[in-house]
């Protein structure tokens, strides 16, 4: 114990923190233990930038709420488990939420165009007496995480017939397309084009979100491309020179230029990407089409002609900043493997100068070996860093219910320190750095920085040792201060610092773009 205090003291005179350098000799260890076991964690290492988000999914309450009502006590209930979730994404050096809003044409926020979700208040249309999204962006900005509004921007129904003053109105214009079990707003009516758009401006304008993400349901799977199809007759009159299945994919891409449109308009520096299946742009399907290189994987593209879903589309047409696909496969899976697939998306994205977020699935943690998924998920991680050929990296888990069965190796491997989200717009001008940096109590303090109306603003804050040069501590890259320093990502203008406080620190604004201003100095 006498050895541990001194050792601690002369960190702390040296300028280290002592919290740092004991987790780095943890983490070497860890990184030789795991070298006695079939795991790629131990060439782990810690980039500045990394997109590290959760789906949290609202719909059926996968993960959240485990109970629906309106009584004060559900309410209060339905709150403490989002900040619970929210505390531990924080504690695993997370970025970004993935939050569900809307999920069946019903919402988790106040709307004029459509009706409350059931799985927050127990009915259809029915307020829960509180708004889940405006209290899920404070809550995720009180901890340095962004929130994402998640839209599911054509599913109606996998199978009920719902029935509100809302519902009704759709069903009596037409909106509706059905095939299946599965009914869907649909794509071919400009009308519904237009309400989709609408949907999404409420929710940028009326909340202050960092970004919007819609996920793979688009048509309903395998709807014939025959006068069976409830749409056909909407084909022919529409445009009978093209085929069926282009005429249902240009719709989807009509959809997705129209809502990019009116964020570019409205608020700029929200991101907006899509979350499509993870097998696209086949030799025999759309990568000639759009000029990219075939994925050659043995997995087939059936989001092209089931549900007429091309990625390659949104992303050549650039009305996408982001594109998440859905690896849900093992690492090393027969016709789908992780590797070739980030890879394949990795460089699809960036020749269209857009960025590569791979989703992955926790759902089979627990089908055949625990330990084994565990480590996957970390093999995963390292494989999508190490595929990247722009620095743009992202990783986002499916779901929030799985983190805690994988808290303790996100924590103590490849998530163990802070990360700032990929930058947008390489060229966007620099914002001004903060002012009035002050630090008292260990606190750290600033003057709030204006971007114009609307604009996100955020702040990083860095923490570099004494006997270490400012110059020294500049990213190799070119990218300001290196992230070896990063204390983590606030949007208030203060920040409590580690205990001792004895080192340099440095504030910088952070902007929606991701675009970060020279550092401001305190000693």
């Amino acid at each position: 114990m006498t050895g541990c205090i001194i050792f601690k003291i002369v960190l702390i005179l040296h300028g280290f923190s002592y919290d740092k350098v004991m987790n780095k000799i943890f983490q070497l260890c860890f990184c030789l233990l795991l070298m006695l076991y079939p795991s790629v964690l131990a060439a782990n290492d810690y980039p500045k930038r990394e997109l590290r988000g959760v789906w949290v999914a609202t719909v059926w309450g996968i993960d959240w709420p485990s109970k629906t009502g309106t009584s004060p006590s559900v309410i209060s209930q339905q709150k403490e488990e989002l900040r619970s979730l929210l505390d531990r994404c924080r504690k695993l050096n997370l970025t970004t939420v993935y939050f569900q809003v809307r999920s069946m044409g019903d919402v988790m926020y106040e709307s004029a165009i459509e009706p409350w979700s059931g799985f927050v208040s127990g009915r259809r249309g029915v307020s829960p007496g509180w708004d889940p999204l405006e209290f899920m962006v404070k809550e995720c900005h009180a901890r340095g995480l962004e929130c994402y509004a998640w839209v599911n921007p054509f599913r109606w129904s996998s199978g009920t017939d719902y029935d509100t003053a809302h519902d009704r109105k759709w069903k009596k214009q037409g909106w509706l397309l059905k095939w299946g079990k599965y009914t869907v707003f649909n794509p071919g009516l400009e009308e519904v084009r237009n309400h989709i758009v609408e949907v999404c401006r409420e929710i940028v304008t009326g909340y202050d979100i960092d970004g919007l993400v819609f996920d793979d349901y688009f048509y309903p799977n395998r709807i014939p491309e025959n006068k069976d199809a409830a749409d056909h007759n909407l084909y022919i009159r529409e445009a009978p020179w093209m085929s069926f299945g282009d005429w249902r994919r240009a719709n989807i891409h009509k959809t997705v230029a129209d809502v990019s449109a009116m964020i570019r308009d409205t608020r700029p520096d929200v991101r907006f990407g899509i979350s499509p299946a993870g097998v696209a742009g086949k030799h025999d399907t759309s990568a000639a089409k759009w000029g990219a290189e075939h994925c050659g994987v043995k997995a087939a593209d059936w989001q092209f002609r089931e549900i007429y879903s091309d990625p390659l589309g949104w992303l050549y047409q650039g009305t996408v900043d982001f594109i998440s696909p859905q690896l849900y496969w093992a690492t090393g899976h027969a016709t789908a493997p992780f590797g070739p697939l980030a890879k394949w998306w990795s460089n699809t994205a960036n020749l269209y100068g857009t960025h590569f977020y791979s989703s992955v699935t926790l759902e089979r943690i627990d089908q055949g070996s625990r330990s084994e998924n565990i480590r996957d998920l970390g093999r995963q991680i390292l494989t999508n860093r190490e595929v990247s050929i722009d620095g743009n990296l992202g990783f986002v888990i499916y779901s929030a219910k799985f983190l805690p069965a994988v808290e303790r190796m996100l924590a103590e491997g490849p998530f163990a320190y802070p990360s700032i989200t990929p930058q947008l717009f390489p060229a966007r001008e620099t914002p001004p750095a903060p002012d009035g940096l002050k630090l008292k109590g260990g606190i750290l303090s600033w003057k709030p920085v204006a971007l114009g109306e609307r604009g996100i603003v955020r702040y990083t804050v860095y923490e570099v040792p004494r006997n270490v040069s400012l110059s020294d501590a500049m990213a190799e890259n070119g990218d300001g201060l290196s992230g070896d320093f990063l204390l983590g990502v606030t949007y208030d203008t203060e920040f409590m610092l580690p205990a001792n406080g004895r080192n340099r620190y440095a504030v910088c604004t952070l902007d929606g773009y991701s675009t970060e201003s020279a550092p401001v100095w305190i000693e």
